[in-house]
């Protein structure tokens, strides 16, 4: 056997399964069930994991993957499409995590059977992964479709046809003919334009309310603690960018789903602190303004303005850190030693990743323009829309 034809599966897999986690990322904000919202985007990055490995081994089989992913040319394009269609969380779970995994690991099964004995031993360990993980998930997605109810079943029908097909075209696609993406994408239902507040959840339609500077450090605590919860806003940002973002190198989908699941553990650090204090997450709220307003811009200016607010934000998070450790709060000092991490992390991929999108989009503006142009678009207009709690965000 040729290691080209070989490999050919395990790059048609891993790049059909990028565009798939793409797709359930951007239904993230759709999701109104809390531990359901709060768990998928470490499931999109865990998927993501899994082609890294694939694509490793399709290098070492000769398989030329290149640096760049161009959407348009994956195989199954008609059948992530048609997902696309899907218009809630439930369409997306029955097609998108059952129906469509179902297949996966059904042509993953079938290719192990294909394998001749020790030649190809290295493929099996990732390949028999892939697939656990694969089941992993159809089973979060039957436990959380028993809490959402029914999906449309001609929806749902009609992706369950179009995967009858998924194991041959796996095998045997090879097409390189489409042109790369240089504008936000748009298919079917998705980018959502609005993110659902989860069931149970108080609205705080301007956001927590500020507590003065010298006011009892409890107060301030549980303060913090609502503004972490606030940062499903940017899992959420973070889940529509990683859908609706133009071409590019595959490598910025891997970070992008790390920076995601981040924004979603950092959300959790709040709900942490607040049962701490006898209180919940639903009863404390969520706004959803941030990311609805962050939806009016373009990826480009999307990820600069959350680039931007992390890059502004440092002073404020060491300063907590150090109230939190002068008080004892061991829980809080240890949420913003993490924050602090990952968000050093975050910048570090912005740096890298927002240039290198600027030239694949032809953008005529400089690097520094692009951040002038974001931080003022916080001040003028996502501050303006938080009042009164506007000169927090300043």
């Amino acid at each position: 056997m040729n290691p080209r034809v070989r490999g050919l599966f395990i790059k048609n897999l891993g790049e059909f399964q990028t565009e798939l986690a793409r797709i359930v990322a951007g239904f993230v904000p759709a999701f109104n069930i809390w531990w359901q919202r709060k768990e998928l985007p470490a499931l999109v990055f865990r998927s993501m994991r899994r082609v890294q490995d694939l694509r490793a081994r399709g290098r070492e089989l000769g398989v030329s993957f290149e640096e760049m992913h161009f959407s348009g040319n994956v195989a199954g394009r008609a059948l992530l499409d048609e997902l696309c269609q899907t218009e809630n969380a439930a369409d997306l779970l029955q097609a998108g995590m059952i129906e469509i995994h179902g297949a996966l690991i059904a042509a993953i099964e079938d290719d192990l059977q294909r394998n001749e004995g020790v030649y190809d031993l290295p493929s099996v360990a990732l390949l028999e992964a892939d697939r656990d993980e694969l089941k992993n998930q159809m089973a979060w997605a039957e436990a959380a479709l028993k809490e959402i109810g029914e999906s449309d079943k001609g929806l749902v029908n009609q992706v369950k046809q179009l995967c009858a097909d998924l194991p041959r075209q796996l095998r045997e696609h090879n097409v390189r003919a489409a042109k790369p993406i240089i504008t936000g994408r748009k298919i079917g239902h998705l980018p959502l334009a609005d993110a659902q507040l989860p069931q149970g959840f108080r609205h705080l339609e301007f956001g927590p309310e500020a507590v003065a500077a010298d006011a009892p450090y409890a107060d301030r605590a549980r303060y913090h603690a609502i503004n972490f919860l606030q940062e499903v806003q940017a899992a959420d940002s973070c889940a529509s960018m990683l859908f609706e973002s133009p071409d590019m190198p595959w490598e910025f989908f891997l970070d992008m789903a790390r920076h995601m699941w981040d924004e979603s553990r950092h959300a959790m650090f709040g709900e942490a602190k607040l049962l701490e204090l006898g209180t919940s997450a639903a009863s404390a709220g969520l706004s959803t303004k941030a990311y609805t307003m962050r939806q009016t811009l373009a990826p480009l200016d999307r990820y600069a303005a959350l680039s931007t607010q992390e890059a502004d934000a440092f002073p404020g998070k060491h300063q907590g850190l150090k109230e939190a450790v002068a008080n004892n709060d061991a829980l809080s000092a240890k949420a913003w030693s993490y924050d602090i991490a990952d968000e050093t992390q975050h910048l570090r991929f912005g740096t890298k990743w927002i240039p290198v999108m600027m030239e694949k989009i032809g953008e005529p503006r400089s690097v520094e323009q692009v951040k002038e142009d974001a931080c003022n678009w916080r001040v003028s207009v996502l501050a303006e829309v938080y009042k009164p709690a506007a000169a927090t965000l300043r």
